[in-house]
């Protein structure tokens, strides 16, 4: 354990004691009333009545005044995390106008006696109340734009974080995490898009996604962030218009760390907060080589039932109370006039977790016919794991650090630098050994270093609606060595073996967005451009030479440059009525540099993307949209790159971009006081259609000889990839008992090949994906249902609530036309379509908040300790049975 190590064990033992202990310091603090509440205020500059329109909608106050008050006027508009009084305070600059509370939630402005004097003898007309409408908040966003998004408040992603990394995500309608159980990492899917951008996790402005090569069962992309630090997560599903989308074909993942607002107590310009949490259901990791559930030989029918099935492995589970895993962190902030800033450190540690024992998908002895006839037995469940074994390779420890500054200056100018450092040691089994060997064991554990920069300037004079500028850059380092270690059935050890993957990468954007008020109706147009770049190959200290391919393969050497330039309009001719356009000019260059090439091969090619979108209001909070999209994604440094993923160099078989065509028919509600005087309702449903020309993915290809025509695994470029589905999403909310649903259903999946582009023997339209291809691993449920339902008791400190997740079958069994090929003609082991049964996950949470220094949160994940095997896995290996969870939060 290196000096770093020791430090942050150090602090981890104080933090989680001090978790123990100051809750007792606590309990005298009586609840002081809180001071003016912080607001998010967006509010773009305009007219002054649209403005005040804005400020009742976002800070849910009641504002009334005289109609000439605002006559002619305009205003700067407000961005900014403030009060209410000087949000409003800067909305009515330069108005000669001024303000009262006249309630806990109404205000009234008035004129100042010179400006009244100035005025002319005009008729009074009535007072103009602007009543609170709904909206106006981040939770609000997914109800009010044209489009299917999602967010999660860092208050969610603790409630819902579970045990493996990309637990958080789980319940968002049409949204998974692929092989989450055996990677630390996020591989987002949404609408059956996942991997090489299509989906990218941004986190501050930062992408950091690298590829882990899975042996003959594929490769898998990862992200990583550590869940300790997310102060919340915004979620758009199909295409984008952002700034920083390029080439997110399924949509986009966001990401903001946390910042001091989550930080400091209300009112308050300095602050620390400590939090300490304790899990159950794990063990300790056992030594390398340790042997796990089912063996894969069992014997012939012939010789009777099988009788010595399974091996020695840790089934001795511990008691749901006992705390076996544990996290702790803390964060100091302070903010004043001129600067904000935010230090923060976490660690987390949880040992591999124990399978659930409920349920009819544990292995058991069945018969099969092998290729010879004969009558064999095998497993018959998803997994050859017993419930409530120990399920190898699922630990984690993590430690993560940030850095964030702030920098207010004149003129509305902002400077945002920040630095995180990420080290997780993780277990990992790679892909294709389980099919490949006798089975399951336990390796080394994996490593994953990532270190990110990021600085984000923003700079809107109060003076013109002309200048909204955004510069936002980044750089991020990665180390990731993943330990494939293989096991000898002869020898009976671990053979080395790494996927090692060493990438920096760094880029930026930088927009404006200027605002019109023109007689046809207001016009936002944002203009601008980015470039990225990233260079692969070994980490720091690692040489690859021929003679070390079996232990470490040979690594992807070159870089990928893409830049691009892109506006975007919103146009509001009635205020009925939005319509938004995007276009976006891509260009990009990549260079393979392969140590197998004569020389490096270099390719490069453009295009463009656009999205359109209307929106109409008929009646407020009404909004049904329509959306269309055709966008380009290039080939991602994976594609582009030679690796052992693919039989030959990229110069002998490069790809083309993809085409996404997308179409989207939704409509949003979003009303308060529907039922109830302070009940709030929205609503959300959607149909979308994606269809994607010249899918890149990869496939056994014909290459001719003079004599023959043999086939090598190859990238190719289907013809299309077509998914089609609904999603339904519903939230209600009357202050006392909250609950939403959400329903995600696929009418359609199906990927087709170019005819004559692979073995003929393979079906060239399958719905579960082309054989050999990496979609195999990527076909999502056909249905998933989540619910959620709570309560809040003792004015608001007490909330209670249970959430219930269904993951229905795969939309279709293996490739989906009825073959289930497991063999190359190459004779090794080919990618493995995921294969899991549907499952019933329970979770009860509750949250108390004793003062408003402290909040104690206890969480029952799968409460019925349901047996299963995740959708989207790549191993088959079961999720964690029943878990308990528990932490505090403690600010000052």
């Amino acid at each position: 354990m290196n000096v770093g190590r020791r430090v942050g064990t150090r602090l981890f033992s104080v933090t989680l004691l001090g978790s123990i202990t100051l809750p007792l310091a606590a309990l005298p603090f009586s609840v002081q009333a809180e001071e003016a509440k912080q607001v998010n205020f967006r509010i773009p500059g305009g007219s002054l009545s649209s403005a005040l329109a804005d400020f009742g909608s976002q800070s849910g106050m009641q504002v009334s005044y005289l109609p000439e008050y605002a006559a002619g006027q305009r205003s700067a508009g407000v961005t900014a995390t403030t009060t209410p009084a000087d949000a409003l305070s800067r909305l009515l600059q330069g108005t000669g106008l001024s303000y009262s509370f006249t309630g806990s939630n109404t205000v009234t402005l008035s004129q100042s006696a010179t400006t009244a004097a100035a005025g002319d003898d005009s008729l009074m007309l009535g007072t103009i109340t602007v009543n609170a409408k709904a909206g106006g908040t981040p939770a609000d966003a997914p109800y009010e734009s044209a489009g299917s998004s999602a967010y999660l408040s860092g208050e969610q992603v603790d409630r819902f974080r579970g045990t493996s990394v990309g637990d958080f995500l789980s319940g968002v309608p049409g949204v998974l995490n692929g092989d989450g159980r055996n990677s630390g990492a996020l591989d987002v899917n949404i609408r059956g898009m996942q991997g090489q951008g299509r989906v990218p996790v941004i986190v501050d402005g930062s992408s950091q996604e690298t590829t882990i090569y899975q042996g003959y069962n594929g490769s898998n992309s990862r992200s990583y962030i550590d869940p300790d630090f997310i102060g919340s997560v915004s979620i758009e599903k199909g295409a984008s218009m952002g700034a920083d989308a390029v080439g997110a074909t399924g949509g986009v993942v966001r990401v903001n760390t946390i910042s001091a607002k989550d930080i400091l107590l209300p009112g308050e310009s300095i602050g620390v907060r400590l939090k300490g949490g304790f899990n159950g259901n794990s063990g300790s990791v056992p030594r390398e080589g340790t042997r796990a559930g089912m063996k894969k030989t069992l014997g012939y029918v012939w010789d009777g039932p099988p009788t010595d099935m399974y091996y020695e492995n840790d089934t001795n589970r511990p008691g749901l109370f006992e705390a076996t895993g544990g996290s702790g962190s803390i964060a100091i902030a302070g903010t004043s006039e001129y600067f904000e800033g935010v230090a923060a450190y976490a660690q987390r540690y949880n040992g591999n977790y124990y399978a659930g024992k409920h349920g009819g998908n544990q292995p058991h002895p069945a018969f099969d016919v092998d290729n010879y006839g004969n009558e064999r037995w095998i497993n018959g469940g998803v997994s050859p794991y017993r419930a409530g074994e120990q399920v190898l390779n699922t630990s984690l420890n993590n430690e993560s650090w940030l850095l964030k500054g702030k920098l207010k200056m004149v003129d509305n100018q902002t400077l945002e630098v920040g630095y995180s450092k990420y080290i997780s040691d993780y277990g990992y089994q790679l892909g294709s050994t389980y099919y490949i060997t006798q089975g399951l064991y336990q390796g080394r554990l994996s490593n994953i270093t990532l270190d990110t920069w990021t600085a984000r300037y923003n700079w809107q004079p109060e003076e013109t609606d002309l200048i909204n500028l955004k510069i936002n850059t980044f750089y991020n380092k990665v180390d990731n060595r993943a330990n494939a270690t293989n096991y000898s059935n002869t020898q009976y050890v671990l053979n080395d073996a790494g996927m090692l993957v060493g990438s920096e990468r760094w880029g930026g954007t930088l927009s404006n967005t200027s605002l019109l008020n023109t007689p046809a109706g207001d016009v936002s147009v944002e203009y601008g451009g980015g470039y990225t770049r990233e260079d692969v190959g070994s980490p720091d200290g690692i040489v690859y030479t021929p003679s070390t391919f079996l232990s470490i393969p040979q690594p992807r050497e070159g870089n990928r440059r893409e830049s691009n330039a892109f506006t975007t309009v919103e146009w509001k001719p009635q205020d009925w009525l939005t319509l938004n356009g995007n276009l976006r000019y891509q260009h990009y260059k990549t260079l393979d540099n392969a140590p197998t090439l004569a020389e490096p091969y270099e390719r490069t090619d453009k295009g463009w993307s656009r999205i359109a979108s209307v929106t109409v209001e008929p009646w407020e909070g009404v909004k049904p949209y329509v959306k269309y999209s055709n966008v380009m994604r290039n080939p991602s440094i994976f594609e582009s790159l030679t690796s052992p993923s693919f039989g030959m160099p990229v110069s002998d078989n490069p790809v083309k971009p993809e085409q996404a065509r997308s179409y989207e028919l939704g409509i949003n509600f979003l009303r308060d006081g529907v039922f109830l005087p302070e009940d709030k309702l929205r609503l959300h449903a959607a149909y979308f259609d994606n269809n994607v020309d010249n899918y890149i993915t990869r496939s056994n290809i014909p290459m001719e000889t003079p004599w023959f025509t043999w086939y090598a695994l190859g990238r190719v470029n289907l013809k299309s990839a077509e998914m089609r589905g609904y999603e339904v999403t519903a939230e209600y909310d009357t202050g006392k008992v909250f609950g939403s649903i959400g329903w995600n259903h696929y009418t359609h999946v199906m990927f087709c090949a170019v005819p004559g582009s692979i073995n003929p023997e393979y079906t060239e339209c399958a719905a579960g994906g082309i054989y050999n291809s990496f979609a195999l691993q990527q076909v999502p449920p056909k249905d998933t249902v989540t619910m959620n339902l709570g309560s809040r008791f003792l004015d608001d400190k007490l909330t209670v609530g249970t959430r219930f997740n269904w993951i229905g079958s795969r939309y279709t069994e293996g490739i989906g036309d009825g073959s289930e090929k497991t063999i190359q003609s190459l004779g090794v082991g080919s990618i493995q379509a995921s294969k899991w049964n549907p499952y019933a996950l329970i979770d009860l949470y509750a949250s108390y908040q004793l003062n408003k220094n402290a909040i104690f949160d206890l969480n029952i994940d799968n409460l019925t300790d349901r047996y299963y095997v995740e959708a989207m896995s790549i191993m088959p290996q079961p999720g964690p049975g029943r878990t308990l969870r528990g932490s505090v939060t403690l600010k000052f």
